[in-house]
């Protein structure tokens, strides 16, 4: 997988944008932190999630959101990798703006 925004393994959210017949399907992952072989983890991930999409412009903006959301910065606008990891806060972010 290619890094599309950070260099580091702490804390990321990993996507994969992939055309398929009439469609873009968006996955969405966060790898567990306490998995020291990702490979072999019983558990590799936090959550996995796959969404579809009829336009590639809704994905990236669904994953901008999704970024955002979970502390990401300097997310593009558009023209993301069509895989990547991007690092994110280590804490829940949203509900901050009180």
């Amino acid at each position: 997988m290619n890094l599309a925004h950070t260099l580091t393994d702490d804390y990321v959210i990993c996507y994969q944008l992939k055309q398929e017949l009439g469609c873009i399907k968006l996955k969405l992952w966060e790898p567990s932190i306490s998995a020291p072989n990702q490979d072999q983890a019983e558990h590799p991930y936090l959550y996995a999630v796959n969404f579809s999409f009829k336009h590639l412009s809704e994905a990236e903006a669904f994953l901008r959101d999704h970024l955002l959301v979970n502390g990401a910065f300097d997310v593009p606008e558009t023209d993301f990798p069509k895989e990547g990891q991007v690092a994110i806060l280590p804490f829940p972010t949203w509900g901050m703006e009180q």
